[in-house]
């Protein structure tokens, strides 16, 4: 294998692979990246079995070929090479990997290639195509609500289901619930997948927030994310996924809407003394006269907000993990939103004032401040 290559594209190529490196080092093989040769194309490969990313820059290819190198020890090296100069890949005797830039040159000791796990073709039996950017926004308005313990281990990932020209994510932790919908330009058969939640977030940290087209290819033991010259494959979790629907409230006995912004900014200060109670806990009140009270203690002081809300229904004193609501408001962009409360033992939902495009659910919290 012989071919040179911009030294930026190099460096941009092995950031994005490197996500997919095992974290502990279980098999030495994994620890690898396999380059491909082919064409007029350099295809940077890593996996740690479970998930794995492809991407392919342009090359001048004098001499097709495969090499195994050592996945970080290459990226470190080729990070640190002058960006706007071409580098030189060459492996010409099944041992040494050489790596030419200006009139240096740098070897590394090849891998076996023969031991590296082959990336299996698959028939995708969907294909859904989306905007980068509505991907990016589904994934992170859901993904922060996925368990991360390994109670239930199925809610470890968040659901994927698409019905029609719609499409839903979906996590929960058994105190929190986050359900986001998209729309899409055509209908396709009805499908589900649960992904893990830890794949889900390297795919979101890779998505840019553009308008250039995606694809989410779904097989019955895979998901592949086509983003032309980058792919990431994922396995998908089995298992039954909690049937959440009917644990939303159909119905409430008082809905706010409130400014996100206010409302965010008072649960900020509010967190700066919650965050010293295990339970991160505050209190709620909502009265007659447009008024919602936030309020925080903790040994070191309180926190005591008030807020200007429009209201209907009955006045209401609830308790809250203010985390769990910040963790809400981060990820929405809307101006106003709305907050719906059912009692002070049921769970209560925030979601859009208009249309149906996110929800959460979250469990109040039961007993009282410290004094």
């Amino acid at each position: 294998m012989k071919l040179s290559c911009k030294g930026n594209l190099l460096s941009e190529a092995l950031a994005r692979v490197m996500k997919a490196l095992p974290i502990k080092k279980t098999m030495p093989i994994l620890e690898g990246i396999k380059l491909t040769a082919e064409g007029n194309s350099l295809t940077l490969t890593a996996t740690d079995t479970e998930f794995a990313i492809q991407k392919t820059i342009t090359a001048d290819v004098k001499m097709e070929g495969e090499a195994l190198v050592p996945g970080k020890l290459f990226g470190e090296l080729v990070r640190k090479l002058p960006s706007d100069e071409d580098v030189e890949l060459s492996y010409m005797d099944e041992q040494n990997f050489v790596i030419k830039y200006m009139d240096s040159e740098t070897t590394l000791k090849a891998m076996k290639l023969k031991d590296y796990p082959p990336i299996q073709q698959y028939d995708y039996e969907i294909s859904v195509d989306m905007l980068q950017k509505d991907v990016k926004d589904m994934i992170g308005k859901t993904i922060f609500c996925a368990a991360t313990d390994d109670v239930r281990p199925v809610l470890k990932g968040c659901f994927i289901e698409i019905k029609g020209n719609k499409i839903k994510c979906v996590a929960l932790d058994g105190f929190r619930l986050a359900v986001t919908l998209k729309e899409l330009v055509m209908e396709y058969p009805e499908t589900t997948a649960i992904i893990p939640a830890k794949n889900l977030s390297e795919i979101y940290k890779l998505l840019e927030e553009d308008e250039e087209v995606v694809s989410l290819n779904f097989c019955p033991k895979k998901i592949m994310v086509d983003m032309k010259h980058t792919k990431i494959i994922s396995n998908l979790m089995t298992g039954v996924f909690t049937r959440y629907e009917s644990s939303i409230p159909a119905s409430f006995e008082t809905v706010i809407t409130i400014d996100k912004t206010m409302l965010e900014n008072s649960l900020e200060r509010s967190y700066v003394m919650s965050r010293f109670e295990k339970s991160n806990m505050i209190k709620i009140e909502i009265k007659e006269g447009g008024k919602m009270t936030i309020s925080s203690n903790s040994e070191l002081g309180d926190v005591k907000e008030v807020i200007s809300v429009f209201s209907t229904g009955k006045d209401m004193t609830i308790l809250f993990n203010s985390k769990y609501l910040l963790d809400c408001m981060k990820v929405i962009d809307d101006q106003f939103i709305k907050l719906s409360l059912t009692n002070p033992t049921s769970p209560s939902t925030i979601s859009p004032v208009e249309g149906d495009g996110y929800l959460y659910m979250i469990l109040p919290l039961r007993g009282g401040f410290n004094r």
